[in-house]
């Protein structure tokens, strides 16, 4: 589910619907924050304390796109269990096969010995262990 939730997409005519709905939600919790709690007539009338300032205004611009991501990805889970034809596909970028060149392609670079050394050695101990074999 989280797989098909992460590699597709909402169809473009409906992402539009579900793009709208997520921009309703945030500027009614911007006008519930700013109007409703009062905090703009605060803010411009001089009676926000430095509370308000610091921490209230950033957390409610924070919580705007919250409410945008909750509202959107909710829609996209509800389309996907209801409407599922309504979902685009996407291809996860790296599949097995590139997965086998790249590692491939770091063996040549490195050799096959780079994916058996141990991590715990360090660097000094490291080179006097060469040191030691060529002697």
């Amino acid at each position: 589910m989280l797989c098909l939730f992460r590699n597709s997409r909402i169809h473009p005519r409906l992402d539009r619907y579900a793009i709208l709905a997520s921009l309703i939600s945030v500027f009614a919790w911007l006008y519930f924050a700013f109007i409703e709690k009062s905090l703009l007539t605060k803010l411009l009338e001089g009676k926000a304390l430095i509370v308000d300032l610091v921490f209230g205004v950033p957390l409610v611009l924070a919580l705007a796109i919250v409410v945008y991501a909750l509202v959107y990805w909710t829609l996209k889970l509800i389309v996907i269990l209801l409407l599922p034809q309504a979902i685009i596909h996407i291809e996860p970028e790296t599949t097995e096969s590139q997965l086998d060149e790249q590692v491939a392609e770091l063996e040549e670079q490195h050799g096959k010995e780079y994916w058996n050394r141990d991590d715990s050695i360090e660097e000094g101990d490291h080179s006097n262990k060469h040191s030691n074999k060529d002697r």
